[in-house]
């Protein structure tokens, strides 16, 4: 069985010898970029042999994955029919997917353990500047999403400031994440903005270049984002790697339910 610490390249990513300036270096180039653009991506963060296991591990669960087919707003919130009809919360996306719960990993999987790695955790924690804590939520805190021909999943802003995915397996063609970085503000949501991007407009709108074993980090709770539409006979896997800024969180119990098919507050 391999440690965590031989899943990554290390040649390029330091994170088991945490005093070197290499990783300090890295760190900080890490941080200006999720500052200047919301996102970091670490090409090849995990070697290819290793993404060959997460895949094969992710096939023996696809059976158990939860199917979501739901319609939602942005926020993934109830619709206010307060509201005027054409009002940008009341437009509904589509999302299809199925999500392999954390509860139903196994502990000796590649992705578990590099999820429980303290040395990941540590290295992120300085990129976003705060001291991280991982997920509380059983069946949230690590999970696989699952994108088959014609699935998708809509425009959204995450719960989570920063949302950090591994890919394992591209489709055969779509299956694109886009983003609008910083749509919106920690306490100001640009409806005028949003309302354009959920009617169309593409000209904000920035398609990430990331392959197999590039590790993302984004800032989901500012940056619109969606996965368009999948194509052909190749399950797109991502691995969600959730870390909080304080321990014990859970998700809320509208998302788990449209995720997992069950709610889970313990």
């Amino acid at each position: 069985m391999h440690r965590p610490a031989e899943y990554i390249n290390n040649d390029i990513y330091p994170l088991d010898n945490p005093g070197s300036d290499d990783l300090k270096e890295l760190v900080d180039q890490c941080r200006s970029s999720l500052d200047e653009t919301g996102v970091c991506i670490l090409k090849e963060f995990v070697q290819k042999q290793l993404i060959n296991k997460m895949v094969h591990e992710a096939d023996q669960y696809i059976h158990l994955a939860h199917f979501s087919d739901d319609s939602h707003n942005v926020f993934f919130k109830d619709d206010d029919d307060s509201l005027p009809t054409n009002h940008p919360l009341r437009i509904k996306e589509k999302t299809s997917l199925k999500s392999i719960p954390y509860d139903l990993m196994d502990p000796k999987d590649a992705l578990h353990q590099l999820y429980n790695w303290d040395p990941l955790m540590n290295f992120l924690s300085p990129i976003l500047g705060y001291k991280l804590y991982r997920m509380a939520d059983p069946m949230a805190a690590l999970t696989i999403n699952c994108m088959d021909e014609g699935q998708n999943h809509g425009w959204h802003y995450d719960e989570s400031q920063v949302t950090i995915t591994l890919l394992i397996q591209k489709p055969v063609s779509g299956g694109l994440f886009q983003c609008v970085p910083n749509l919106r503000k920690k306490d100001f949501d640009n409806f005028e903005n949003l309302d354009a991007v959920l009617n169309g407009d593409q000209k904000d709108v920035v398609t990430l270049d990331i392959e197999p074993g590039d590790l993302l980090i984004f800032a989901g709770f500012y940056s619109l984002h969606r996965v368009t539409p999948v194509k052909g006979e190749k399950t797109r896997y991502v691995g969600t790697l959730c870390y909080k800024d304080e321990p014990n969180i859970l998700n809320s119990p509208e998302v788990q339910q449209l995720f997992y098919g069950r709610i889970n507050q313990s």
